[in-house]
């Protein structure tokens, strides 16, 4: 996300929001638990989303023609994704076989979010409303962060892809929806969060948040949901919200629009770019909040500011993972891997990586996987840090995070999805997609050699 003014010539913007089109009304009785089998980015508050019940039978790689930079569901054998060529995805994850694709109106880089079966998304891209060279476009006296037409989030049938319902709005939809109690929640560019009926998008409340969400999906943190707004490049919020009226239960100045928070034993953890000397100069900013007032719980600030590289995504900061009593914390300005003691703040181990790593980390049995957007596929010790293995991509990883299912790790790659081994040879770079080769290099003080 670039806080910048996207200069353009726009005309025609529609500035009309909750317009709700439904094919079907029904009650707005709160599905059971255990059908809402995807209800937020990375399926948890904690974001590692790791399944071990899993057996795939084979690896696989699926191109989707387009970026793919949302982040991915698997429900039951379906995997769902959005994509930049607007659309949404299902494969079956045994095969990498599509099973279908529906149309959305603008790129999509949200999660899929599934309760019952239906699937909802949003659609967005970065930028700025101009109509001209000299007349911002605004909300309700604010610059909107969207696309001329606006942008909508929408809900679709799990099994065909089939449309249900669309919601439109001013600003882009990009953060991923959180689903809590029958309602669809979400914040978006138009500087408002919303609450929409699941079953047929009618809007239950809107609250003005007081920025923009660029990226930064909503998760839910005990009875709150909370999101992350940025009125500008250095007025960044983390919102406490209740869910069924959309009141706001607190604010914090920690936070910051592209990160999705985590939530974890009662500690909500964001992270933030603070400016350095200049505006490709930042400084990478972490904290845990408490919960139920926002207070910082503990705060991380780096030493020494660093570069920001829009290779893979515009975004500046980055969301983590909780697991096991730790957070673990992309620092994208230093190219860094931090491993905190959720409880203490402490940083227990660094890990250098070639570029800046743009994703969640996902953690299981003691192992930690991320990509970063030299193309390289880290398995580190996800409790000292020591690098185990790295695969080598043709391409940088962006913004999707990986998931586990089994005994694979389903990873995205530019335009492609992946079905790879969980484990392989320990620090040897295996290059995906390659053809024979012998190449020496020196990662993290390893020595290792590309020999697929």
């Amino acid at each position: 996300m670039r806080l910048v003014r996207a200069f353009g010539l726009f005309a025609g913007v529609g500035l009309l929001t909750g317009c709700a089109s439904a094919s079907g009304a029904g009650q707005n009785a709160p599905l059971k638990p255990e059908s809402v089998s995807w209800a937020m980015y990375q399926h948890s508050p904690d974001r590692n989303a790791v399944f071990g019940q899993y057996a795939i039978p084979k690896d696989w790689s699926y191109d989707a023609k387009a970026n793919v930079n949302s982040g991915m569901a698997l429900v039951g054998n379906t995997l769902l994704f959005t994509t930049f060529s607007h659309q949404l995805v299902a494969l079956d994850v045994r095969s990498g076989r599509e099973l279908w694709q529906a149309p959305v109106t603008n790129i999509a880089m949200s999660t899929p979010i599934v309760a019952g079966n239906t699937v909802f998304i949003g659609t967005g891209a970065n930028g700025m409303l101009h109509r001209n060279l000299m007349q911002k476009i605004q909300f309700r006296g604010k610059d909107v962060w969207g696309v001329p037409d606006g942008d909508e989030v929408a809900a679709f049938d799990l099994r065909t892809g089939a449309p249900r319902w669309t919601y439109h709005t001013v600003g882009e939809d990009m953060p991923s929806a959180v689903y809590d109690g029958g309602r669809i929640i979400f914040a978006n560019g138009d500087w408002h969060a919303y609450a929409l009926r699941a079953d047929n998008g009618a809007q239950i409340w809107s609250t003005d948040v007081g920025g923009a969400s660029t990226m930064a999906s909503a998760v839910t943190a005990g009875k709150a949901v909370i999101v992350a707004t940025c009125a500008s490049v250095t007025d960044t919020e983390s919102i406490a919200l209740d869910p069924s009226s959309g009141k706001i239960l607190w604010r914090s100045q920690f936070g910051n629009c592209d990160a999705a928070p985590a939530y974890a034993n009662g500690k909500v953890f964001v992270s933030d770019v603070l400016p350095g000397d200049s505006s490709l100069q930042k400084i990478t900013s972490v904290a845990a909040l408490n919960a139920n007032t926002g207070k910082p719980v503990w705060t991380y600030r780096a030493a020494a500011q660093g570069l920001w590289s829009i290779v893979g995504s515009d975004e500046q900061a980055i969301a983590g993972t909780y697991a096991d009593g730790t957070y673990y914390q992309p620092a994208e300005m230093d190219d860094q891997l931090l491993a905190f003691d959720a409880d203490t703040g402490k940083v227990r181990w660094r890990f250098h990586t070639s570029g800046p790593a743009k994703m969640s980390p996902v953690v299981m049995n003691g192992r930690l996987y991320i990509g970063d957007t030299a193309g390289m596929f880290y398995t580190l010790n996800a409790r000292n840090g020591d690098l185990l293995e790295i695969r080598e991509f043709k391409k940088p990883f962006s913004t999707s995070p990986p998931v586990v299912a089994g005994n694979k790790i389903l990873v995205v790659n530019g335009t492609t999805v992946n079905a790879i081994p969980l484990t392989g040879r320990p620090a040897i770079p295996e290059r995906v997609g390659w053809g024979i080769t012998t190449e020496g290099r020196q990662m993290n003080g390893v020595a290792a050699v590309n020999n697929q």
